[in-house]
């Protein structure tokens, strides 16, 4: 399938997920956490009629699986070694100019509330024009999906500051830049304060699934590892 928005989603291998979580949850317990937040990102695509398809940008062969069973997402290879998110991105928004998508819905992994209605909030909020949709996160510092039409209309850059930094960039190429607020997009897992802010909202996900049987919530207050 060739044109449309393909969704372009950079997954870091599995075994290392979660670093900034290391102090408070050991390897096993994070890779876990992340492996349900990819579903509930892969799912999210997979239940809206609006994308074109899904590319994930990896090195891991179960994330690759993962996203072929649940959004029959194609796969392309990271560096080896990975070299970072942006790297992986730029990456996949070629890999989707090659099946001349009309533009790149690149999300992260790492967004356990997303639903079908936010993906498709997005594509209906992107001008038709060449431009970038950006979405912030919870602080509005960060950028935790952004819709690029045509896919090269940006250069990712991912990270702290990614909001500012995207912003600039897009003022000195003359692109205009729309800013969509979605609530459920804004909560990404970089903390355990998001962990805790997630269990919360008790919105039913694979992600808040995982936290209650593996009880995150009593590991983070005791500050404990498995």
């Amino acid at each position: 399938m060739s044109g449309g928005v393909w969704a372009v989603i950079p997954v870091k291998p599995l075994r290392g997920a979660l670093r900034r979580l290391t102090s408070a949850l050991e390897a096993p317990v994070r890779r876990e956490l992340q492996v349900a937040m990819l579903t509930d990102v892969l799912g999210a695509c997979a239940g809206t009629g609006d994308l074109a398809g899904v590319m994930i940008v990896t090195s891991d062969p179960d994330a690759a699986a993962l996203g072929a069973a649940i959004a029959g997402a194609r796969v392309v290879p990271d560096h080896d070694p990975p070299r970072g998110m942006n790297a992986a991105v730029a990456r996949g928004l070629v890999a989707v100019a090659a099946e001349r998508a009309d533009a790149a819905l690149v999300l992260t992994a790492d967004l356990p509330l997303a639903r079908p209605e936010d993906i498709a909030a997005i594509i209906a909020a992107g001008p038709a024009a060449p431009s970038a949709l950006l979405v912030p996160s919870a602080d509005g510092t960060g950028t935790n999906a952004m819709l690029l039409r045509p896919p090269a209309a940006l250069a990712p850059r991912l990270g702290p500051d990614s909001y500012a930094r995207h912003t600039v960039q897009a003022a000195r190429r003359g692109l205009p830049v729309t800013r969509l607020e979605l609530p459920r997009l804004a909560l990404d897992i970089d903390t355990p304060a998001d962990l805790t802010t997630l269990v919360g909202t008790g919105t039913a996900c694979a992600t808040l699934e995982v936290c209650g049987r593996l009880r995150i919530t009593e590991r983070l207050e005791a500050g404990s590892v498995l």
